[in-house]
């Protein structure tokens, strides 16, 4: 036996060789190399229930849709368990004298003829004509004895040279010889260009066989339909077993007539990649390609290599099967055929074939892409970014260039780059892993809300309009175009890319404009981690149930599962695990336990809006901060160093009885900072600080949109965040902020000038503040624009630069002044160095030793 034979199920070959069958690339068949429609899989399931009823065996709900799209009354048409069925029941509709049969043909037309033990009369096509009909050939046969009644099979296209009939010679030839019948196969029909089909002109004496098996991708969901005059049908309907064609299939062939946009997607890439391969093959000196009209080529070696000796060639060297055609009539054993299939395939194939070609020692350089890891969720806060920071800092460890990716982010927590472009913080933080500079090829695109509709725009790192997001999402074209860009760019410098996905990625209703999740790892040919959060409960059922809404080419994408922030013993869930992996036929990769106190920023406001980071503990002897929660809160991540300190609590503040008197209030950044003052009030938060600002115990710490609250007044007259106009800011710092078109994007190092200590951050802001008498300039600047301000009672003070508080030194004094206020003695020393090294060192160990790393090192190709 031949290592690969055609139509077989691909275990049988993988098990003789030893090879894993989903490594063996199947050029053998002919089936649409899209795949099925990705209303399929739903429809199964929608029709499981439907299996204890028997289907009503002559299927009129789908007549009745083939007649409203065809205008075939039911009567002329019969249902088969696929084309093969119905052709085995022709030959029985008439005694038949004769068959008349062009070959080289589809062997089942022959099988059939035999079992009927009807005489056949062959018909050699030319090679020289590539395998077209000649209709005189068929005139001189059958005008031998007109009276006698003849049985022909065509192939319309035929098969294996895709050739396609001319319809008005046949219909020419069903006029002229009216006693015989014509058996046209249009397996695969829908392949060909438009208009060809004889389904809407429909002569008596024409038997005509259609086959959706191929153009839906589903073989193994047997669905066959023949069309003809009553009479025929009769015979044909009564060789026929009741109920041979399940619901399943009946289901699934009523639907996709309902599809047109299917059959013309299908039609319109299958002839653009088959003519991309037939002008590649027919480059190789050593093939002969004929030109087809379907969905396969049939090819001649020109040399003495026969189409076995190709065929083991291929698949021992290359894991690749074909369709070896010497046991078709009229054709040698020189003779393969292949399927077409996605340009990426059809190139690994011409670049296979290729050794074989005069002087060629080597495959063609085909520049690979860089290998690619993406981590992709069944929901948000699943753990996408900080595993994405993991793997970086992993493959860090172990010796490789790596950098991180996200198409598309939609955060209120930003930062800027060295190069002052503006990218997701998470982004920052995972460049940090990989021990290289944040840059703005790393997050092209960031989505900043600053309401429930609207959202700043930042494209390659620069604000470029706020729109509504149902504008933004008819421009989603031209940003994956600048996503793919960006990737290209960045994956042209680095060994390794891992790549975060966004949100959940069975959102069906955000699918067709997706540029983030399955499209981005479909373009970077990345391997995708589906995580699986256990914190959020029904951890299976969300797994196995984002699964079941993604199509097939999508499903091909996902490599495995991670299940991430588990509590317990691991054994418990074996149960679940071996489920889902018989279930989805992907391996889970790895159980993460949840990391405590992990120290690392989080990447938006959905963990700080949860309550998650609520510290709610006995205050004890520390100090007492506040943090005002605001609708539009940005950068949240400011206060994390604070959070850090062992003699410090902030907790979370939401409405006015949770204020109480800290020692410290926090105002934090805002994307609306004038609607978030305007929520301060509703609340009565605004005028309780005002109220506590004067107790000469609370100190008052504005950063950014908090700054420009604390001042006189806000003015935004270009509508940049509100159509509010102009609001009245807290009133207590002297200075009044106007938000120009223009955004501050850049990194800072400035002197605290009451200290004299070192401060590092970055400016986020289209706000210009001046500043009057009653206030004083608080840190160094670089420019004529200040980066902030305190009150002459050194109490209140504001500042525009993000990270304020990560240097140790002036957060240290900053707390030991707020304890000595209190009465405590200044601690002086650094009780808690801030740094996220450590914290990733930490975060990649614990990766490690949950995820199965030489696992996805293999999956990758860098092994």
């Amino acid at each position: 036996m031949r290592p690969f034979q055609h139509d077989v199920n691909l275990n049988e070959p993988a098990k003789i060789t030893g090879y894993n069958p989903e490594a063996i690339l199947d050029f053998s068949t002919s089936i649409n190399p899209i795949g099925f429609p990705e209303w399929l899989r739903p429809l199964l399931h929608s029709k499981i229930s439907e299996l204890v009823v028997y289907p009503d065996p002559e299927y009129p709900s789908l007549k009745a849709k083939l007649y409203s799209k065809f205008g075939i009354y039911p009567d002329q048409i019969v249902f088969g368990n696929g084309a093969s069925e119905l052709i085995r029941q022709i030959p029985f509709v008439f005694e038949f004298d004769f068959a008349v049969l062009p070959v080289p043909s589809y062997g089942e037309y022959k099988k059939a003829l035999d079992v009927a033990k009807i005489p056949v009369q062959e018909i050699r096509l030319k090679e020289e004509d590539s395998f077209r009909l000649d209709p005189d050939s068929i005139r001189t046969v059958l005008n031998k004895d007109p009276k006698r009644k003849a049985l022909l099979f065509f192939g319309h296209p035929n098969n294996p040279a895709g050739v396609s009939l001319v319809p008005a010679e046949i219909l020419s030839l069903t006029e002229e010889f009216p006693n015989s019948i014509f058996a046209i196969d249009e397996s695969w029909i829908d392949f060909c260009q438009e208009g060809l089909s004889f389904r809407k002109r429909l002569p008596k004496n024409v038997i005509l066989i259609w086959s959706l098996t191929n153009i839906l991708a589903v073989p193994g969901l047997r669905i066959g339909v023949c069309f003809a005059s009553p009479e025929i049908i009769s015979q044909i309907s009564r060789r026929l077993p009741s109920w041979n064609v399940n619901t399943l299939a009946a289901s699934v062939f009523e639907k996709a007539m309902d599809d047109e946009e299917f059959f013309q997607n299908s039609r319109r890439l299958t002839t653009l990649w088959r003519e991309d391969l037939f002008l590649n093959l027919s480059n190789l000196d050593f093939l002969k390609v004929f030109p087809g009209e379907a969905n396969f080529l049939l090819i001649k070696t020109k040399h003495e290599k026969t189409g076995n000796a190709v065929s083991e060639f291929l698949f021992k060297e290359h894991r690749i099967g074909i369709r070896t055609c010497e046991d078709f009539t009229g054709l040698s054993n020189r003779f393969f055929r292949i399927g077409i299939k996605s340009p990426e395939e059809n190139e690994k194939l011409i670049g296979a074939l290729s050794l074989l070609n005069s002087n060629q020692k080597e495959l063609p350089k085909v520049r690979r892409k860089t290998p690619a890891l993406m981590f992709q969720g069944t929901a948000s806060n699943v753990g996408k970014s900080i595993l994405t920071s993991a793997l970086c800092r992993i493959l860090v460890q172990d010796g490789f260039k790596v950098a991180p990716f996200k198409a598309q982010n939609m955060a209120l927590n930003s930062f800027v780059t060295p190069g002052g472009g503006e990218i997701g913080r998470a982004q920052a933080l995972q460049a940090q892993a990989s021990k290289i500079l944040p840059d703005i090829r790393m997050n092209p695109i960031l989505l900043k809300p600053s309401s429930e509709k609207d959202a700043q725009v930042v494209i390659n790192g620069k604000p470029v309009a706020s729109v509504d997001f149902r504008d933004y999402s008819k421009y989603k074209t031209t940003a994956f175009a600048e996503v793919k860009k960006a990737y290209d760019s960045l994956a042209s410098e680095y060994n390794v890319i891992i790549i975060e996905g966004a949100g959940s990625i069975s959102e069906v209703n955000l699918k067709k404009n997706d540029i983030v999740n399955m499209r981005m790892a479909e373009y970077a040919v990345a391997k995708v981690l589906l995580i699986g959060n256990i914190d959020h409960g029904g951890l299976f059922g969300s797994i196995i149930g984002t699964m079941e809404t993604l199509a097939e080419w999508e499903r091909k994408l996902i490599s495995g599962f991670v299940i991430n922030r588990f509590r317990g013993v691991k054994e418990l869930l074996k149960t679940g695990t071996e489920y889902l992996e018989e279930y989805t036929k992907k391996p889970v990769f790895g159980i993460v336990p949840h990391l405590q106190n992990l120290e690392l920023p989080e990447e938006d406001s959905l963990e700080f809006k949860s309550g998650a980071l609520d510290d709610r503990s006995e205050l004890g002897d520390r100090i007492d901060m506040a943090l005002i929660d605001l609708p539009h809160i940005s950068n949240h991540t400011d206060m994390d160093a604070l959070r850090a300190e062992p003699d410090v609590r902030v907790r979370i503040v939401r409405s006015l009885t949770d204020l109480g008197a800290p020692d410290v209030i926090l105002l934090p950044g805002s994307k609306n900072v004038i609607a978030d003052l305007e929520h301060l009030r509703d609340v009565g938060l605004a005028e309780r600080i005002r109220i506590l600002s004067r107790n000469e115990k609370t100190e008052i710490v504005g950063i950014c949109g908090g700054y420009q609250m604390l001042g006189r007044t806000i003015a935004d007259p270009h509508r940049i965040e509100t159509d509010r106009g102009i609001s009245e800011g807290l009133g207590l710092l002297d200075i009044s902020t106007v938000l120009e078109l223009s955004k501050s994007l850049r990194q800072v190092t400035a002197t605290h000038l009451p200290t004299g200590d070192l401060v590092r951050g970055y400016e986020i802001h289209h706000g210009r503040s001046k500043a009057f008498e009653q206030t004083i300039e608080l840190f160094s600047k670089e420019t004529e624009d200040s980066l902030g301000h305190i009150h002459k009672n050194g109490r209140i003070w504001g500042t525009y630069i993000h990270g304020v508080f990560d240097e140790d030194e002036f957060r240290r004094k900053f707390i030991d002044r707020i304890r000595m206020r209190k009465g405590k003695q200044a601690l002086v020393e650094i009780q808690n160095k801030y740094g996220v090294e450590k914290a990733l060192d930490r975060l990649a160990d614990h990766v490690r030793n949950s995820i199965d790393i030489t696992k996805v090192y293999k999956m990758l190709g860098i092994d």
